[in-house]
């Protein structure tokens, strides 16, 4: 990665530290609202770097794999898992609030 585009990861990373998980859907949030979201859930500052200079949106979140996260860097492979899980739980928490809004209408 070239000079500036680790400034612009680390001017990411460093608002990601002040940004605010968001009420919205997950699809929806923003690189600093995902990076919230992983330091809240997984208390890693290397995974928020790492998502902050791949610039993971809430949609590229949520279709993360196994294979995905180990070309990111993310090691080793139990720390792969434990994120796996925190994904499935915000993966099947979307699914049920996209269900009860279709119920709802």
């Amino acid at each position: 990665m070239d000079t500036e585009a680790q400034d612009g990861a680390k001017a990411v990373s460093e608002g990601c530290l002040l940004a605010e998980v968001s009420e919205g859907p997950p699809a929806q949030w923003s690189v600093p609202e995902v990076c919230a979201w992983l330091g809240a859930r997984c208390g890693d500052g290397d995974l928020v770097q790492l998502a902050a200079e791949h610039g993971v949106s809430g949609r590229a979140l949520l279709r993360m794999t196994e294979g995905i996260l180990r070309r990111m860097g993310v090691a080793p492979r139990s720390r792969r898992r434990e994120l796996l899980r925190e994904l499935l739980g915000l993966r099947l928490q979307q699914e049920l609030e996209e269900l009860l809004s279709i119920v709802g209408e």
